[in-house]
């Protein structure tokens, strides 16, 4: 009778497990869509669409570009992340990525957070990402620890390469945003380096655009 009732139960509950696993299985394809989406919409960005970006954002754009570029990414906890946010894993070589979306100059806390992160994460390099750039403090510093960095021309450079290797053959403003950045938006003149560093620094006012001197009177 014990048996018999102990079966009954288990052929009466089947279709409720079966149901419960259906959903699970529904919300996990679901949630594998929906991160697909996101990857194929960040990696579609331009340099001022990366301007806009909140600073957890910056982090899942570099993500995808570094897994564009071939490597195993993890992203660290968004708080408590011991100064790094990503972990770039290429053979049994790893690096700490340490993400900074900036309007401003980012400073030496940024490449001493990245140097305390590699013993910690078990990594043989560090490196920082800006769409900005650094202080001279921090290139110095960075300098003498080794660590790499990625100023706002770097990751320009990073992201025509990536679009240029998109097998989805997807058209991004990557390439236009490479070019604008070195002429003005309004006359084409060539940029210097320092009016290149000026109209950066003054993002709020310049829209992420670059202008000769002469332009910026109009602005």
């Amino acid at each position: 009778m014990s048996a018999n009732f102990s079966v009954a139960i288990l052929k009466a509950s089947f279709p409720i497990l079966f149901i419960i696993f259906a959903v699970l299985a529904v919300l996990i394809i679901a949630q594998l869509v929906l991160r697909y989406i996101e990857k194929q919409k960040l990696a579609k960005l331009g340099i001022a669409d990366i301007d806009r970006l909140s600073g957890r954002d910056f982090e899942k754009y570099l993500e995808v570009l570094f897994e564009k570029k071939g490597h195993k990414v993890t992203r660290t906890k968004y708080i408590g992340d011991y100064g790094a946010d990503l972990v770039v894993e290429s053979g049994n070589n790893k690096t700490v990525i340490q993400a900074k979306r900036f309007k401003g100059k980012v400073g030496v806390k940024a490449i001493q957070e990245a140097v305390a992160s590699k013993g910690y994460y078990g990594c043989q390099n560090a490196m920082v990402v800006t769409n900005s750039n650094f202080t001279d403090q921090a290139i110095k510093l960075a300098r003498a620890n080794n660590v790499e960095l990625w100023n706002r021309k770097k990751l320009i450079d990073a992201l025509s390469s990536m679009n240029s290797s998109d097998v989805m053959g997807h058209k991004t403003e990557t390439a236009e945003a490479n070019n604008s950045q070195s002429v003005c938006a309004t006359c084409g003149k060539p940029l210097s380096q320092k009016v290149l560093d000026y109209c950066m620094n003054n993002n709020a006012r310049f829209k992420g655009k670059c202008y000769c001197f002469n332009c910026q009177k109009k602005i």
